[in-house]
């Protein structure tokens, strides 16, 4: 039994394990420097002034999408009980997906908003997917916009299967509104502008862009 044991661990560690490293060097990692130096910065888009801007004219099919495909609003930002996100709705576990390229932050269930995913993206932005019935995606995992994320649900506080959305900045929710026109399930093309006031308090401004 020893000398089994024995020989399964020489050959683990001498022929098996060095195989799987090779391997492992020599499988692609979808992951571009460039994106992943941006959503390092992203954890301060004011690092470098008051303000930063965000070209959504120029975002092509593969930077963006909306993330729950065919989605009506049920529940819009604000209003009277100050609701920090928009309500999305289709059917109960119909696939949530990323909004932006970036890399998820957190994972898990996270109090009245049940199963949650945060993600950072490059643009200095941040979203939050919640309620879901079920995470597809762990912290540290890294996704392209319209990968899976979850799967729409009702837990947490919730009374209906929906998608609880919320654009950041800094862990700041804004009206998505704002970036999205969720009537046609698109993106705004415009020049978005954050600017962070003295007081903390961040302000929107955006100027369209003319189709050519």
């Amino acid at each position: 039994m020893k000398e089994d044991t024995i020989k399964f661990i020489c050959f683990y560690l001498f022929i098996f394990l060095p195989f799987q490293l090779l391997q492992a060097q020599d499988t692609p990692v979808d992951i571009d420097e460039w994106q992943v130096m941006k959503v390092e910065a992203a954890k301060d888009p004011f690092a470098n002034g008051n303000q930063f801007t965000i070209n959504f004219a120029n975002y092509t099919e593969e930077e963006w999408h909306y993330p729950l495909p065919g989605g009506r609003v049920i529940s819009p930002y604000g209003g009277a009980r100050r609701h920090g996100g928009t309500d999305i709705k289709t059917r109960a576990g119909d696939t949530i997906v990323a909004a932006f390229p970036g890399e998820v932050i957190l994972s898990g269930a996270y109090y009245g908003y049940g199963n949650c995913v945060i993600m950072r993206h490059a643009n200095g932005l941040e979203t939050l997917y919640s309620h879901n019935s079920r995470n597809l995606v762990k912290a540290g995992q890294w996704l392209q916009a319209g990968e899976p994320v979850g799967l729409e649900g009702r837990t947490g506080r919730a009374t209906t299967d929906h998608l609880h959305f919320e654009l950041r900045v800094k862990g700041k929710s804004f009206d998505s509104s704002r970036v999205f026109d969720h009537a046609n399930n698109d993106l705004i093309r415009q020049v978005f502008v954050v600017t962070k006031q003295k007081n903390g308090k961040l302000t929107f401004t955006a100027e369209p862009v003319e189709k050519e």
